[in-house]
């Protein structure tokens, strides 16, 4: 099993896209974007990419890795990456399909050295500013850093060390399938709301969207910017 080394202080952008979709009635990540009318999953992609020493997408539908076949050349084009011979791309199924977003979180891990930015595909606001204020927390005294908006934490919109791997092994095979259900056994790092707010005053980087109803609100706002 290959897996992918950081460059730098720079983590690997995880993504998880294996969800089933069924209040959208459709693949909610394969949602065109506007104004380029790109699939929401290559619009994250992109998005924070520039952060990101490698890509990892885990999803079972093939047409989202298929969103995502030459993004390798486009970040070249683009410059998007620091350097575009270290960027590398991983488009693949849940190790253990019907786990849950922990299970995608297991599946990532077991392919990383180092820091995960770990970001659900349904999330259309995302703040590179907030990514990069998490990414500077990195340590080696923490093994995940999590944000709060308000009192609530936001466990896919977080940075996991691949320490975290054998806690979320032991949750997994003891059926448990919460985001938070491994944090007793590592070392979590929370940031607060405030922290956060002067790169996002209205915290719309950890919206995501799982409706009809949702997904034409992101549309307007998308349609603004």
């Amino acid at each position: 099993m290959n897996r992918l080394v950081c460059v730098g202080n720079a983590p690997t952008l995880f993504i998880i896209a294996g969800g089933e979709s069924r209040r959208m009635g459709t693949t909610k990540v394969l949602l065109p974007v506007p104004p380029r009318g790109i699939p929401l999953i290559r619009h994250v992609a992109e998005r924070l990419l520039p952060l990101a020493a490698g890509l990892i997408v885990v999803a079972n539908d093939p047409r989202i890795c298929a969103a995502l076949s030459d993004i390798e050349r486009l970040c070249e084009a683009r410059r998007i990456a620091r350097a575009a011979v270290h960027l590398s791309v991983n488009c693949l199924p849940d190790d253990e399909p019907g786990s849950g977003p922990l299970g995608g979180l297991a599946t990532g891990l077991r392919r990383v050295d180092g820091w995960a930015l770990t970001v659900a595909g349904d999330m259309p606001f995302l703040s590179p500013a907030v990514c990069q204020q998490l990414i500077g927390l990195a340590a080696n005294d923490c093994d995940a850093i999590v944000p709060l908006s308000g009192e609530r934490p936001q466990p896919l919109h977080a940075l996991y060390h691949r320490r975290c791997l054998p806690a979320v092994e032991k949750a997994l095979a003891a059926g448990l399938r919460r985001m938070d259900s491994f944090w007793p056994d590592v070392r979590v790092r929370q940031v607060a709301t405030n922290a956060l707010r002067p790169f996002d005053p209205d915290l719309r980087s950890f919206a995501n969207v799982n409706t009809p109803a949702e997904w034409e609100e992101a549309l307007a706002l998308l349609s603004q910017a």
